[in-house]
C-alpha cells in the first residue's frame, strides 16, 4: 500500500501525530481542529480511567461491613467526561449550523465505522463489499482544503 502512495504525486506529507505537554492552553489550541482533538483526547483518557475504576469497582468484594469505597474520585471523572461531551457536542452544532459542515463523531467505535467504506459491487467482486480501511491516517487525507 505505501508503495502506491509513493508513485502519486502531490500527496502532502504527514507526521505521525504527537502528544507534547505545553505551558499554556494557547499553545495547545491554535484552530478548531486543535480544540476538537484535544477534547477528544481528554475525553478518551478521562473515560478510559473512569472504566478501570468502575470495573475494579465491580471485582470488590462487598460481604464485609467494614469495607469503605471512596467515589470521590470515580464522580469527579464522570462530572469531567460529561462536561467533555457537552463541549463536543457544542463544537459539533457549531461545525453544523455556522460551518454547514457535517457533525464529527468521538467516540471511537462511531469513529471507526465512519471510516468503513462501502462498495458496490460487480459480480466476481462480491468480496470487497465489506471492505474497510487499514489506514490510520485517512481522516487527515480525507480533508477538504
Amino acid at each position: 500500500m505505501s508503495e502506491l502512495l509513493e508513485d502519486v504525486q502531490g500527496l502532502p506529507e504527514f507526521e505521525p501525530e504527537t502528544i507534547e505537554e505545553v505551558e499554556s492552553a494557547e499553545e495547545a489550541v491554535k484552530t478548531f481542529d486543535d480544540l476538537w482533538r484535544n477534547l477528544i483526547y481528554q475525553h478518551r483518557t478521562k473515560y478510559e480511567r473512569y472504566t478501570s475504576l468502575n470495573a475494579s469497582l465491580s471485582a470488590m468484594n462487598f460481604e464485609d461491613q467494614e469495607t469503605r469505597v471512596d467515589f470521590t474520585e470515580l464522580n469527579s471523572l464522570r462530572d469531567e467526561i460529561v462536561k467533555i461531551e457537552g463541549g463536543l457536542e457544542t463544537l459539533n452544532m457549531f461545525r453544523v449550523y455556522v460551518l454547514k459542515e457535517e457533525a464529527e463523531p468521538w467516540i471511537q467505535e462511531e469513529i471507526e465505522a465512519k471510516r468503513k467504506i462501502k462498495v458496490r459491487t460487480r459480480p466476481g467482486y462480491e468480496k470487497y463489499a465489506d471492505w474497510e480501511s487499514d489506514n490510520k491516517g485517512s481522516d487527515a487525507l480525507n480533508k477538504a482544503k
